[in-house]
């Protein structure tokens, strides 16, 4: 399911194949994975975030290659939610709100999206913001998944560290995501 925008248009499901197929994988600057995928990654900076980020998810079983022989692994999207700034800028209000916007269009051309997957605050804003959802209506739950009105489910979680963090803040911050796993592939696959 797809959240809808405050603007209340959604996509036909015609548009969202049609751009999965022209664009089964963008390079990691557009975001890394089919637009068709059931979850969406969204963070800060997926460039950093990858090279721990990713390698950890496909560990546990999410992958950012298309891959439909496996019905067992989740397919994946990740992508930022301050890909459209300039690297040095320092995010206002009204960034987040066109950073929400670009967010929106994604949103709304992954019509195979079931779950969105925030890591930190600025990310869990930007999705509130590209579902139209005033950001006092839902706080930031670290380790919790709630369902939104259009029934897309969002976890939040915090921000992945790159391996040079301090190393009890990466191993509190894995841990965290660890434990929040099983939520996400229970949600996504309930029979499993």
């Amino acid at each position: 399911m797809t959240p809808q925008a405050s603007s209340g248009s959604t996509p036909s499901d015609d548009h969202s194949s049609v751009r999965s197929e022209v664009q089964p994988s963008l390079s990691l600057k557009d975001g890394l994975g089919p637009l068709s995928s059931e979850l969406l990654v969204v963070c800060l900076d997926p460039e950093k975030a990858t090279k721990t980020l990713v390698p950890f998810l496909e560990a546990q079983g999410i992958c950012f290659a298309e891959d439909r022989r496996d019905p067992l692994l989740i397919q994946a999207r990740i992508t930022s939610v301050t890909r459209h700034l300039p690297p040095e800028q320092v995010s206002l209000p009204t960034d987040m709100e066109s950073c929400s916007a670009a967010l929106c269009d994604e949103l709304q051309d992954m019509g195979g999206l079931r779950l969105v997957l925030v890591l930190g605050i600025s990310a869990h804003i930007a999705v509130l913001g590209a579902c139209g959802i005033p950001l006092t209506r839902l706080d930031f739950r670290p380790g919790e998944i709630t369902r939104l009105p259009d029934g897309l489910l969002l976890a939040d979680a915090c921000h992945h560290l790159s391996e040079e963090a301090d190393p009890d803040l990466l191993t509190q911050r894995k841990n965290a995501l660890i434990k929040l796993i099983p939520q996400i592939r229970s949600a996504l696959r309930p029979s499993a």
